[in-house]
């Protein structure tokens, strides 16, 4: 959540239910997967889980990401977008 909040300059804030039920889905969509030994025990809440992202996963971002650079390439083909964005 405070990385989410961080990489966004506090634009995008998540809220728990909003994290835990995105893992979640993620998780049945088979999109990520949790890491069952974590990288370093002795550090940090050991309630807390690690997850990293399926090769499905992968491919989904991928897509997203190639989709994105689309919908960006009209909107600057069109000037829709000026200053920074461009």
């Amino acid at each position: 959540m405070r990385e989410v909040e961080a990489q966004t300059a506090g634009a995008a804030k998540l809220g728990p239910g909003t994290l835990y039920g995105s893992i979640k889905t993620l998780l049945e969509e088979g999109l990520i997967e949790e890491l069952g030994d974590r990288e370093a025990p002795d550090l940090g809440d050991e309630r807390r889980r690690y997850y990293r992202l399926t090769s499905a996963g992968r491919k989904r971002a991928s897509d997203e990401a190639s989709r994105m650079a689309a919908v960006l390439r009209v909107a600057r083909n069109r000037r829709i977008l000026r200053g920074a964005h461009v």
